[in-house]
């Protein structure tokens, strides 16, 4: 698995006091058609947070499930990191690293609103989802980036993670 580290404040391991793992699932059916979640006008694959007493597939399957209504079956293995180390974040004093895994997900099961779970935070964020034609996935991102400035940054990311994504398959 390869994986991307950023640290343009040049932190050392010691030097971080909070540690957060997120997990994403990138979702291809076999129209080539990826999954898009969105909420607050920003679009991302599908995914969240590892809880502390969990592994990695029992929060990847978690969260698709709590997103998408989607029952995932068998194991999964990352094929890409990303890691950031952040000085002063989300406060003064704070020193994080987030970590992100990306799996990639082959499925035709389709998304089941009726059977989602969402989050206070995604609910009032107006989630939704859809599938976009993965030839034309650059184009959606860079045409679709909303008004918020971390959009950006996602939209960079999730280019980044498909061009990795295409040296794997």
């Amino acid at each position: 698995m390869k994986t991307k580290i950023i640290n343009y404040n040049h932190l050392k391991e010691e030097e971080l006091n909070d540690h957060i793992i997120r997990l994403k699932a990138i979702m291809v059916n076999s129209k080539k058609e990826v999954l898009l979640a969105e909420a607050y006008s920003t679009i991302q694959f599908p995914g969240g947070h590892l809880e502390s007493d969990e592994t990695f597939n029992d929060a990847l399957k978690r969260e698709i499930l709590e997103e998408t209504g989607i029952v995932l079956k068998g194991e999964y293995e990352p094929f890409f990191a990303l890691k950031y180390f952040l000085k002063d974040y989300p406060v003064k004093g704070n020193n994080r690293s987030i970590e992100i895994y990306y799996f990639y997900i082959f499925t035709d099961e389709a998304y089941n609103l009726d059977n989602i779970n969402l989050d206070d935070q995604e609910k009032n964020g107006n989630f939704t989802l859809t599938y976009i034609p993965l030839k034309n996935i650059k184009k959606y991102l860079l045409t679709h980036p909303g008004d918020l400035q971390i959009n950006k940054l996602v939209t960079r990311e999730m280019l980044l993670v498909l061009k990795e994504l295409k040296k794997v398959m």
